[in-house]
Formats: C-alpha cells, structure tokens, sequence
C-alpha cells in the first residue's frame, strides 16, 4: 500500500472522527438545554367559580342620545357614557410558568401568563342602561403577564417545603361580552389592559401543589357627570350628582400544578 493511500486514509478517518465527535457535543448541548428547560418550566390549570367579575373602564364614544329636538324632531347626538361589567358564574384556564432565576431551592423568580376564559353574562356596570350603557353579551378572557416572586412550595421541583407562597404584579388584557347579540355594541365593546397584582398561598394536595389565588386589576379612578341620553347625571332627588368609577377585576381561583 503506497504511502499516499495510507495517508488519505488516515485523513479521511481523522475527518470523520471529528465529525462524530462534534455531531455528538451538539447533541449533548441541545439534550443539556431541554433538560434546564424542563427543571424552569411548570404548567398548571386554573378553575374560579362565581368569585370571577370584571369591569371595563368609563368611555365615551359620540351617537344618538335616543332624544330628539322639540322643535325639529331631529334626534339628538352627543357623547355617551359606556361601561360592562361581566360576572362570570365559571372560569377555566391554563398558566404556563417559567422560572428566570431559582435563588436556592425554595425561592425562585419567574414568569407566568395564567390564561382563562369565562363564563357568564355582561351588562351596564351601572344595572342601568339609563346611568351608563353597557354590552350585553356572554363570555370573557383574561390574558395576564405577571412576574413573581415563588416561596417554598411549588417555587421549584427540588423544594421540600409542605406550604409556599407567590406574590406577582404585572398587567392584564380583558375582553368581555365576547358573544354580543348587538352588533353596534361591538363596536363600543373593545378589549382593555390594566394593571394587576396578585397573591397566592400553596400546599399540598395528594401528590401535587394546589394554589389559592387572588388576583386584582385596576384601572384609574373616573369620573362620570353625564347619564346615557347626554344629560346630566341625576339622583334619586333630581339633583345632580357625579359617579366615580375605574375598570377592575377581580377573581378567586384554585390553582393546580399538573406537572409537578
């Protein structure tokens, strides 16, 4: 065998050789990656029966007044006060949690978007379509963001803690009265975002973590003069009064983490 042969030989195994061996480190490196995504990644199901209501906040879009002029007979147009508040009788969503930063094994820093959708009927936040009108319809969502701070329980797969403790604050996106039978409502009905916080107190149930969890959303403090024909706004005693209000949510939920 020439010289020339063994050496392109030789070549051609260290070659391959090489190649195993990066193909191999690359297969390690993305087998480390999916094993340090697993140990940060939590997923758990929410349900909230009738302790889940929300409010939309005060606005004010211009339109009929549903009165006309005395004189012309011309209805009369100006601006319209609108406001939905949703009482959901069940909800039922999905939180998928990442934790960014595990501190030790009983503290760690994550985030979460705890998703759900509702069910249960829309109307005047008032009760009074004459105060301020609202969308009636059937139906909500939720999308939060939220960073939290997890303790003990449930803060990461290696604690040995029996009760944990989360405390999260971020913003949230509301869309109520999904199913409208109005179609012009749905114009005046448009998805919100407000900021929120919320708390939860975790222990353990059978095998797996269970969470109670509070959570609130808040919108700036409003104003409102004026009722839903553009007049002013007039109490029990004919005098007129100002409404104070702000959009707002608030929801009870048991939180159950399924792949603990």
């Amino acid at each position: 065998m020439s010289k020339k042969l063994i050496l392109s030989i030789t070549l051609l195994l260290t070659f391959m050789a090489t190649a195993i061996a990066q193909e191999g480190s690359r297969e390690s490196e993305g087998n480390e990656k999916k094993n340090n995504f697993s140990k940060k990644f939590f997923l758990a199901i929410s349900t909230s029966t009738y302790t889940d209501i929300i409010i939309s906040p005060l606005k004010y879009y211009y339109g009929p007044t549903g009165t006309f002029d005395p004189i012309t007979s011309e209805p009369e147009y100006g601006e319209i006060p609108y406001q939905t508040k949703e009482f959901n009788i069940f909800s039922m969503g999905i939180e998928p949690r990442f934790n960014l930063k595990d501190f030790n094994e009983n503290f760690s820093l994550s985030i979460s978007a705890p998703i759900s959708i509702g069910i249960g009927s829309s109307y005047s936040a008032a009760a009074d379509e004459l105060v301020v009108k609202g969308t009636e319809g059937f139906g909500s969502i939720q999308i939060p963001l939220l960073l939290k701070l997890n303790l003990g329980n449930g803060s990461t797969y290696t604690t040995q803690k029996d009760f944990g403790f989360s405390a999260g604050a971020g913003f949230e996106m509301n869309k109520v009265g999904i199913i409208s039978s109005s179609s012009s409502a749905n114009s005046y009905n448009k998805a919100f975002v407000l900021p929120c916080i919320s708390t939860g107190f975790t222990f353990m149930r059978g095998n797996s973590p269970m969470e109670i969890n509070i959570k609130y959303s808040f919108g700036k403090l409003q104003s409102q003069d004026t009722d839903a024909h553009g007049k002013a706004l007039l109490n029990n005693l004919n005098l007129p009064y100002t409404r104070d209000t702000r959009g707002k949510s608030i929801k009870l939920s048991f939180v159950y983490l399924m792949n603990y």
